[in-house]
C-alpha cells in the first residue's frame, strides 16, 4: 500500500515536471526539487524553510545524474548551498562554505600547486609572485603609516623566573592592540622574541593555557607576547564582536604583528636572529600568514590548522582574498613560504588537520628539499588529541624552540626531566588588561565603530601611498653583475627593488670613465627602459675610483665633471665618489689638504649643475663632519656606508645620529659580503629604522653586497632576498 502511495505522488511531481519548457528554462521551486531528489532516490534531506524558500532552479531536471551527490552538486551550486552526509541515506543543506574543500579536492590542489616548482629558482619566483600580491589582497600595499605615539604601557609584575607587563599599540590612528609583555626575571645579553597569537577559543589569551605558555617561555629566557586579536579582548572597546567577522579583521590583525615587531625587534634586547611565532587554531592561519609576508619571522610553529581543504572559516583567516594570489593557493602552500626557515606544524586526529602526516607535511618536506634542508621543518601529531593548544602542543613547542635558539632547558625541567609549568601564575583576566577593567584608561583619540575604521584604513592607505616612499630600496648595477647594461632594469625589477644606482663605467688609466652614457642614443635606452618598468635611476657611481686615489689623479676632477654632465643629461641628482684606496685619510692622513682642496673645486661644479656628490670615507662621524665644514659646499656629503663604522669597530647608530639628516645624502645598506642583511649579527635594521625616523631622514638605500657565502654568484636570489627584507621594515 505505501508503495502504490510512494508510486503515485512520484507520478504527479513527473507530470508536473513534464508540464515544465525550455520557454520558463525547465524553471522549478528549490524545495520541490529537492523533494523529487528525496523521492527518486530514496534519501532524506534536511534543511530550513528560510534557507530554500524563494529560490528558484533552472533547468531543474536536467541537472540528476544516476549518482545522488553529483545531483544535488549540480542543483546546489547554482544557489551558493552545499550537501554534507549525515548518514547512510540522509544529507544535510547548508550555506556554501567558501574556505572549504573535501579532502579529495584539497589534496588534488596540493598536487597541482606542486607541479608548478621543481627547484628553489622556480619556487622562489613563485613565493615573490604570492608575497607581493597578499600584501595587496590584505590592502598593505603599501603599509599604512605608522602612528608616532609610544605604546602604553602598565606596571611591571613580577612572577617565578619572569616578569609581565601589559602593553598596547597604536597601529593605526585611534587604533589599539592590546598585548601582555612576559620576560625572563633576568635579562642576560640578547633573547629570542617569539609572538603568541591565538584562535576563537573562550576566553582568548586570558586563558590559562595562554599563560602557561608565555610564562613558560620567559623563564626559558625569551621574551614571549600574547595579543588581542581583533574585535576581542581589549578590541570590543572599540568596535562590536560581529566586527570580528568583518573582511578588515584579517588585515588589522597582520598588521597589528608588523607592528609589535616593529617595537620589540627595536629593543636592545631582542635578538633578530631568533624571533619565533606561534599560534593555535586561527592562531595558526595567523602564524601561517605573518610568517610568509615577514622575513623578520626565524622559527614559526603553526598548531592545530594546517589543511589543504582547510582555509580558515573565519573572515579574520580568510576575509581577505590572500588564498586567490596566484591563480589560486592554499595554506600549506603558504605555510611552504616559510622555508628554509624552521617549521613545526602540530596536528591531532579529531579536526582538519587529521591528514597531515600523509597529506600537507610530505608536501613540506618537499618544499624544504628544494633548500637541503628536509629535516629543519617537523611534524608533532598527536592522533588522540582534538582541537586545543594543551599541554602535549606546549611541549613540543617549548622543545622545538629550545633547540633552534639554544636555550637552556633545564629552567623549565623537573628533578625527572619533565617540563614543568607549575611555577606559572594564572593571572585574572582583569590583570592582563591595559585600559583598566571597564576600559576607564582608553585614550581619547580611539575610535569608536567599524565604520571608522575604514574611513581610517581608507585615509590612512591614500596618506602612505603619497608618503610610503619616504625609503626607497634600490640596487647597484655593479654588483648585480649589469655594469652599464641596459638587462639591469629587467633584473632590478624582478628582485623587487625600486630604482638603481647605475655605474659610470671603468677608469684605469683613461683620462675619464669608459662611460657609455655619453652616447645620445645609448643613454635614451637607459632612460626609456627605466621609465617602462617604473624604476628610477637613483645614482650614478663613479667606482672606478676605488682601485685609484682621488686627491693625487691628475685627471680626477674632470672624470667628476663628466659624470656630473651626465647627471644633467639624465635628470640624476646624487653621484657616488670613493675616495679610493691612496684616499683614505685614515691610512693617509697628510693627503688631507688635498682633498679639501679637490672636493672644494668638485663642490662648485656640483653646486652650478644643481646635484650632490656623496663621498665615502674611512673616518668616523665626527671626523665626517669636521671635512664637511673644511670643505665648505651643500653640495658634498656623505654617502654613508653601515660596513665602515661597523668593520671599524663604531656605533653605527650613533655614527648616523651624529652626521644628521643633512649631511647624509644616500645610505649603501651593506655590511658583510658573506650574510644576508637579515642574518647579519651586527646590524638590528629596526633600530636602523629608528634612528633614521628621529634625525628626519628620508631616502634611498643601496644595497652594495651582503651576499650569501654559500651562493655569491646568485644574484637573483641574494639581492631579491635583501631587498624583501629591506622593504619589509622599511616599506
Amino acid at each position: 500500500m505505501i508503495r502504490k502511495f510512494i508510486f503515485c505522488i512520484w507520478m504527479l511531481v513527473s507530470i508536473d515536471c513534464l508540464s515544465q519548457t525550455s520557454d520558463d528554462a525547465y524553471r522549478e521551486p528549490l524545495k520541490q526539487v529537492l523533494k523529487e531528489i528525496e523521492q527518486q532516490y530514496g534519501i532524506r534531506i534536511r534543511f530550513s524553510d528560510a534557507m530554500v524558500s524563494d529560490r528558484w532552479v533552472t533547468y531543474a531536471r536536467w541537472r540528476f545524474r544516476p549518482d545522488v551527490e553529483k545531483t544535488l552538486a549540480n542543483v546546489l551550486a547554482s544557489q551558493d548551498l552545499s550537501f554534507s552526509k549525515t548518514g547512510d541515506k540522509s544529507y544535510k543543506i547548508s550555506a556554501f562554505q567558501y574556505h572549504l574543500k573535501t579532502v579529495e579536492e584539497g589534496k588534488a590542489q596540493l598536487e597541482y600547486l606542486s607541479s608548478l616548482y621543481n627547484d628553489v629558482a622556480s619556487w622562489e619566483k613563485r613565493k615573490s609572485e604570492l608575497r607581493a600580491c597578499m600584501y595587496s589582497a590584505l590592502q598593505l600595499s603599501p603599509m599604512p603609516a605608522a602612528p608616532a605615539s609610544k605604546p602604553v604601557i602598565t606596571p611591571v609584575r613580577k612572577m617565578d623566573g619572569y616578569t609581565v607587563e601589559n602593553i598596547a599599540f597604536e597601529i593605526l590612528p585611534g587604533v589599539y592592540t592590546s598585548a601582555s609583555l612576559y620576560r625572563p626575571a633576568k635579562v642576560k645579553g640578547k633573547i629570542p622574541v617569539v609572538l603568541c597569537p591565538d584562535g576563537h577559543w573562550d576566553k582568548h589569551r586570558y586563558r590559562a593555557d595562554c599563560q602557561y605558555r608565555c610564562a613558560t617561555l620567559a623563564r626559558m629566557g625569551c621574551m614571549a607576547i600574547s595579543y588581542d586579536i581583533f574585535a576581542w579582548g581589549e578590541s570590543l572597546l572599540q568596535f562590536k564582536s560581529e566586527d570580528h567577522r568583518r573582511s578588515l579583521a584579517m588585515t588589522v590583525q597582520a598588521l597589528g604583528a608588523f607592528r609589535i615587531l616593529d617595537y620589540l625587534l627595536a629593543l636592545k634586547e631582542a635578538d633578530t636572529s631568533r624571533v619565533a611565532i606561534s599560534g593555535g587554531s586561527g592562531g595558526g592561519s595567523h602564524t601561517m600568514l605573518v610568517t610568509a609576508l615577514d622575513d623578520r619571522i626565524k622559527l614559526s610553529v603553526p598548531v592545530v590548522m594546517l589543511s589543504s581543504y582547510h582555509s580558515g572559516g573565519c573572515p579574520c583567516e580568510s576575509g581577505m582574498p590572500v588564498h586567490l594570489c596566484g591563480g589560486g593557493t592554499n595554506n600549506p602552500e603558504i605555510a611552504a613560504m616559510a622555508a628554509p626557515r624552521p617549521q613545526l606544524v602540530i596536528s591531532d586526529g579529531k579536526d582538519w588537520t587529521a591528514h597531515v602526516p600523509e597529506t600537507e607535511f610530505p608536501y613540506l618536506k618537499k618544499m624544504y628539499g628544494y633548500y637541503g634542508k628536509p629535516d629543519i621543518v617537523e611534524n608533532v601529531h598527536l592522533p588522540e588529541e582534538g582541537h586545543d593548544y594543551g599541554i602535549n602542543k606546549r611541549i613540543a613547542l617549548y622543545e622545538f624552540i629550545g633547540k633552534h635558539f639554544r636555550l637552556d632547558m633545564k629552567t623549565v625541567k623537573d628533578a625527572t626531566g619533565k617540563i614543568d609549568e607549575s611555577k606559572v601564575t594564572i593571572e585574572p583576566e582583569a590583570a592582563l588588561k591595559v585600559f583598566g577593567e571597564h576600559g576607564e584608561k582608553l585614550p581619547a583619540n580611539a575610535i569608536h565603530s567599524y565604520e571608522e575604521l575604514k574611513k581610517l584604513f581608507e585615509t590612512a592607505g591614500t596618506q602612505s601611498k603619497n608618503e610610503n616612499k619616504q625609503y626607497k630600496i634600490a640596487v647597484v648595477d655593479l654588483m648585480i653583475l649589469k655594469r652599464q647594461k641596459l638587462g639591469a632594469f629587467q633584473l632590478t625589477k624582478e628582485i623587487g627593488a625600486d630604482g638603481v644606482e647605475v655605474d659610470m663605467g671603468g677608469l684605469g688609466q683613461r683620462e675619464t670613465f669608459d662611460n657609455k652614457l655619453a652616447i645620445d642614443s645609448v643613454r635614451e635606452q637607459f632612460l626609456n627602459k627605466a621609465k617602462e618598468l617604473n624604476l628610477e635611476i637613483t645614482s650614478l657611481a663613479m667606482t672606478g675610483f676605488y682601485a685609484q686615489s682621488f686627491p693625487e689623479r691628475p685627471t680626477a676632477v674632470k672624470a667628476v665633471q663628466d659624470c656630473i654632465n651626465t647627471m644633467k643629461q639624465m635628470n640624476v641628482k646624487v653621484a657616488f665618489l670613493p675616495l679610493g684606496i691612496r684616499g683614505d685619510l685614515v691610512k693617509y692622513p697628510e693627503l688631507r689638504p688635498a682633498v679639501i682642496e679637490r672636493l672644494k673645486e668638485v663642490g662648485k661644479m656640483a653646486e652650478a649643475a644643481g646635484v650632490v656628490i656623496g663621498i665615502e670615507t674611512a673616518l668616523s662621524a665626527t671626523e665626517e663632519v669636521k671635512l664637511l665644514k673644511d670643505i665648505g659646499s651643500p653640495a658634498i656629503q656623505i654617502y654613508f656606508n653601515f660596513s665602515n663604522p661597523l668593520q671599524a669597530g663604531r656605533d653605527l647608530y650613533k655614527e648616523l645620529a651624529i652626521l644628521g639628516k643633512d649631511r647624509i645624502c644616500q645610505i649603501h645598506c651593506t655590511n658583510k659580503d658573506s650574510v644576508w642583511l637579515q642574518n647579519d649579527p651586527q646590524i638590528n635594521m629596526n633600530r636602523v629604522k629608528l634612528t633614521l625616523e628621529k634625525m628626519g631622514w628620508t631616502g634611498w638605500l643601496v644595497i652594495e653586497r651582503s651576499r650569501d657565502a654559500t651562493d655569491p654568484r646568485n644574484v637573483k636570489k641574494n639581492f631579491s632576498a635583501n631587498t624583501a627584507y629591506l622593504k619589509s621594515i622599511f616599506q
